[in-house]
């Protein structure tokens, strides 16, 4: 099998239907089984089962690869004085949780700050071996929490995506048409003339509101200096 075929055979990129079926209804007490998950997440419960050391237990609590996890203390703000801590980045990037959330339901995934505002996640059933009274599982649970000003955010940036009907009737609210920079800061600053146009065009109209008076200070110096210009004796 060639490189490519096998990475296609390895990724985690299932299509919306394939990720959809067989998880069906959605109800946060009924956990999602693991061979629904992405096979990144996959790998990775398989990786912290294989690590964990005795007995597995019937509830294992895993850390959120989506969210970024709390180090320890250190030193408090010298200005506001509240305790800062020490982060450790998220091990799946923004960019790929984005892409998952289009293709599984997000509560079948760990919480996300790419998830929509309010949504929960569901543990995952991982089935452990063959047991004396048949087949065992456990039961994963993501720990983490959403960072609060993460949550304002989005609460906040959900507020403002959505405006009152025209209606004087009761409505619900629709959201309104934004831009490309609505909401954030704009990354193109423009071309350079376009800059310095409004610029260029009062500096243009101090020069025609001035243009009557330069040009009769220039006839009258061209006069003067055809006059200075004359010989002073008559041959």
């Amino acid at each position: 099998m060639s490189s490519i075929t096998r990475r296609l055979f390895s990724s985690s990129s299932i299509t919306r239907s394939t990720a959809f079926e067989n998880t069906l209804p959605l109800d946060l007490s009924s956990p999602v089984h693991a061979k629904h998950l992405p096979r990144v997440l996959q790998r990775r419960i398989a990786k912290r089962i294989f690590q964990h050391e005795g007995d597995l237990p019937s509830t294992l609590n895993m850390q959120n690869p989506f969210l970024p996890q709390r180090l320890g203390r250190r030193s408090d703000s010298d200005i506001t004085g509240e305790p800062r801590y020490h982060w450790k980045k998220s091990s799946i990037s923004n960019r790929r949780q984005k892409q998952l959330l289009q293709s599984y339901p997000s509560i079948d995934l760990p919480i996300s700050l790419k998830s929509p505002v309010g949504a929960q996640s569901r543990p995952v059933k991982w089935n452990t071996g063959t047991g004396a009274g048949g087949r065992s599982t456990m039961t994963i649970h993501w720990t983490g929490q959403l960072p609060q000003k993460q949550v304002e955010k989005q609460i906040a940036a959900e507020t403002q995506n959505q405006i009152p009907s025209s209606s004087t009737t009761s409505e619900p609210l629709t959201t309104a048409t934004k831009g490309l920079y609505s909401g954030r800061k704009q990354m193109f600053k423009g071309h350079k003339d376009e800059r310095n146009r409004e610029q260029k065009l009062q500096d243009r109209q101090v020069r025609l509101d001035g243009m009557e008076k330069r040009i009769r200070e220039w006839r009258q110096g061209r006069n003067d200096e055809k006059i200075r210009n004359r010989p002073s004796l008559p041959f």
